[in-house]
């Protein structure tokens, strides 16, 4: 039985997501806290349980068990999150909104079950005030969360276990970053986008019907 919890400080958003999991995962064991000091009591006992956590800092001992008890996190992301401290997290298989949908937890968890990271793509409009700097969207969607953790300094053979992959696919895919963007190496690229630095949204949207 796989053993879901999931905390958020919206407690009609955490009492709905439950209800949508249970949904999905019929034979799962979801269960839902108050407290972040519950979450962390729960973590210590059930090793290896899945989490879906809002608005818990990255610095408390919730997730600094999480790390030593190998919990999988899905962060609960706020609109305007940084992506780069979430991803660099090494808890961390998902990011998903508030406005997830049924499709959207249904390929998160078969993300999850295939040992891949998974990040809520977003539909964006061309007057959408917020719409992620014109260099983001050249990116395919692997590509975005991969350029997040290279601006965030996390190195390749890092990343490459990270996303279950090898250290060659990934020296490849930043070389195909490189070449998209007219850039010559890691330097280059962190000078070219931070001057937009990537928000949760705008790292996490692919084109339509892509699935990279």
């Amino acid at each position: 039985m796989v053993a879901i919890l999931i905390y958020d400080r919206q407690s009609l958003f955490q009492t709905s997501i439950s209800t949508a999991i249970s949904g999905l995962l019929p034979q799962s064991e979801v269960v839902d806290w108050a407290t972040e000091s519950e979450v962390a009591r729960w973590i210590i006992r059930r090793p290896g349980t899945t989490l879906f956590l809002g608005q818990v800092s990255l610095r408390s001992e919730t997730m600094r068990l999480a790390t030593v008890h190998s919990c999988p996190v899905v962060w609960i992301a706020e609109r305007k999150d940084s992506l780069l401290p979430l991803l660099a997290e090494p808890a961390t298989r998902g990011i998903m909104y508030r406005t997830a949908k049924a499709t959207d937890l249904r390929e998160c968890f078969c993300a999850l079950r295939e040992g891949r990271m998974w990040i809520q793509p977003r539909d964006w409009t061309d007057d959408d005030e917020s719409a992620p700097d014109e260099l983001w969207k050249l990116l395919t969607f692997s590509e975005k969360c991969l350029a997040a953790l290279l601006l965030d300094g996390v190195k390749n053979k890092v990343i490459a276990a990270q996303l279950g992959t090898t250290y060659q696919v990934i020296k490849n895919r930043t070389t195909r970053i490189y070449n998209k963007l007219g850039v010559d190496n890691r330097i280059d690229l962190l000078k070219t986008l931070q001057k937009s630095p990537p928000t949760c949204e705008s790292a996490s949207m692919a084109p339509h019907g892509s699935k990279q």
